[in-house]
């Protein structure tokens, strides 16, 4: 269920990126593509946003933040970092940690939330830090 403000982000995002698209001259599949992250960011914006980069003080297990996900080799629950896994584990949850999203996401929702998230990349220091750990 949209919020009126999560409603008017999501339209300006959308407009933004028409008109950006247009403008650059971007093909078809480019513009649903842009679309596609652009509502893909809402949908975590939404979803995800709170537990992933809110650091929510009422949890138990600070849950990892997602930036740079599909740059690494694996996930942070040690499964290798693929589209199918990450869409598996927001379809089924992660044992009690994370909720199982099934049901209330769309397969389109999903695909549109792992789209936005393989633009995520790593802050510079989340890359240093992640190099250190190697």
């Amino acid at each position: 269920m949209f919020r009126s403000s999560q409603r008017a982000l999501l339209v300006s995002s959308i407009a933004f990126t028409v008109l950006l698209s247009a403008s650059s001259g971007c093909s078809y599949s480019e513009h649903r593509k842009a679309e596609t992250i652009a509502r893909g960011q809402l949908l975590f914006a939404m979803h995800c946003q709170g537990c992933h980069t809110g650091r929510r003080l009422d949890l138990e297990k600070v849950p990892p933040d997602l930036h740079g996900l599909f740059d690494r080799k694996y996930l942070p629950s040690g499964r290798s970092a693929t589209d199918d896994m990450v869409r598996s584990t927001i379809q089924t949850g992660r044992s009690g940690i994370m909720p199982s999203f099934e049901g209330s996401l769309s397969e389109e929702d999903i695909q549109a939330i792992i789209l936005y998230l393989h633009t995520v990349k790593a802050t510079p220091a989340m890359a240093s830090a992640a190099q250190g750990k190697s």
